[in-house]
């Protein structure tokens, strides 16, 4: 445990580094948070626009036709969500290479090359949004049948999805594949360099989930506070303001340094040398090999 802790926050630590060299980077995961808050304005205004109609009764009601029609627009939902995410990492990726090629990286020309990839990535987001569901369903299947054994396998399942497509979206933004020849690209690269390389050690997501402990002492803190009848309504207003802002920079920056980070990896994979500000071994480490 300790030693992930350890390895992600080496993995912050090269990655904010390329961050405080270009910090317009952590833009594109802000217009991507907009993206989202703009597709969820569109469907906010479509549900009420359809409010009180016959063809949204007649859904609601016929249980039959309700149910298959409500998980596909689930499954849409999903899948737009996961196109805007994959979308803006893909811009970061093209930012952070330029970056690592010793260039000022160009937001415009970042978001411009992911709209060229357009098609791969719409591809590979109905790909991975596909398998994602799947694999939910899969572990919630086991979790149920196995209990603890099922939800492992469960999870063994994901990880290794995860490795295996570890590097399709830098393949997407770089050569321009489908996304059938991106996975194949990406688990060359990875049997390559790593050889049969098995779930990764980074840690990344650890460190932030120390980043958000402090969330729940406040929490704490403010709830004794209520008790005490110290804080009234104003202080309950500028505590969810507080908490909503600190949880969105911490999902701007993580999501920028992992983001960074795969792209510094994927260099030294593809090169066999380290980008600047990160350790080789630390990007060696990156996976575990098989014993």
């Amino acid at each position: 445990m300790f030693e992930r802790i350890g390895r992600g926050w080496g993995i912050a630590k090269a990655s904010w580094a390329v961050v405080k060299l270009h910090p317009k980077l952590l833009l594109l995961p802000v217009f991507s948070g907009l993206a989202f808050v703009a597709l969820m304005a569109v469907i906010g205004l479509s549900v009420l626009a359809g409010l009180g109609s016959d063809t949204v009764t007649h859904f609601v009601e016929d249980k039959k036709l309700g149910a298959p029609v409500g998980w596909a627009l689930l499954f849409v939902f999903y899948f737009a969500c996961t196109y805007i995410i994959i979308f803006f990492n893909a811009a970061l990726v093209f930012c952070a290479l330029q970056g690592f090629a010793g260039k000022e990286p160009s937001l415009r020309a970042g978001i411009a090359t992911a709209a060229g990839r357009w098609p791969q990535i719409l591809a590979w987001a109905l790909v991975a949004a596909t398998v994602g569901l799947i694999l939910n369903v899969l572990q919630s299947f086991l979790k149920d049948k196995l209990g603890f054994i099922g939800a492992l396998l469960g999870g063994i399942a994901e990880t290794a999805w995860a490795v295996v497509t570890f590097f399709v979206v830098p393949v997407i933004v770089v050569d321009g594949t489908g996304p059938v020849e991106a996975m194949r690209r990406s688990s060359a690269i990875l049997k390559r360099t790593w050889g049969e390389a098995i779930g990764g050690e980074g840690g990344l997501g650890l460190v932030a989930a120390l980043f958000y402990l402090p969330i729940a002492l406040l929490f704490a803190l403010f709830a004794y506070a209520g008790a005490q009848h110290v804080v009234g309504p104003a202080g309950t207003v500028a505590l969810i303001a507080l908490v909503a802002v600190y949880v969105v920079a911490l999902v701007v920056v993580f999501t920028a340094l992992g983001t960074i980070f795969r792209a510094g990896t994927y260099v030294y994979a593809t090169t066999g040398k380290a980008p600047s500000h990160m350790d080789p071994a630390l990007l060696q480490g990156t996976f575990r090999k098989k014993q």
